[in-house]
């Protein structure tokens, strides 16, 4: 298979970790820790609502060098998801080339895209899965 005709399906991760949009802040930063990813598609009853990034959770944490802990906790705790996630994210579909789909990520500087099918997330698109890509057709092609 040659680079130009890979498809999305061809290099995403497939069946992703996800989170619902009530999840609060704070288990949102465990599972993330805990999973090793920097990205996680938000789901309510099946079907894609937003996408949380790494980046926007640590810009809506309080400092835990101004604020007591007890009030960092209550916060991290007390609020969802939903309050920071990039409500209806650009997506991709599995039959998206992967031209098209890195093309899209690079003009809109997101680190991922869910990709979804029929409203239902089936996999994500990340900055990772386009590197790894990268070297696989490289090294293929020295």
């Amino acid at each position: 298979m040659s680079a130009t005709s890979l498809l999305v399906r061809d290099v995403m991760t497939k069946d992703p970790f996800t989170m619902e949009p009530e999840d609060s802040l704070m288990k949102a930063v465990e599972l993330m820790r805990l999973r090793g990813v920097r990205r996680v598609p938000v789901v309510l009853a099946g079907l894609l609502v937003g996408l949380l990034a790494e980046g926007d959770l640590k810009r809506a944490q309080p400092s835990i060098l101004s604020d007591s802990q007890d009030e960092f906790t209550s916060v991290m705790e007390g609020t969802p998801i939903s309050r920071i996630m990039i409500q209806s994210p650009i997506t991709v579909t599995p039959d998206t080339p992967l031209l098209a789909a890195a093309e899209t990520l690079q003009s809109t500087k997101y680190g991922a895209l869910p990709v979804v099918e029929d409203g239902k997330v089936v996999g994500i698109l990340t900055d990772t899965d386009l590197i790894k890509t990268l070297v696989d057709v490289l090294r293929k092609g020295a």
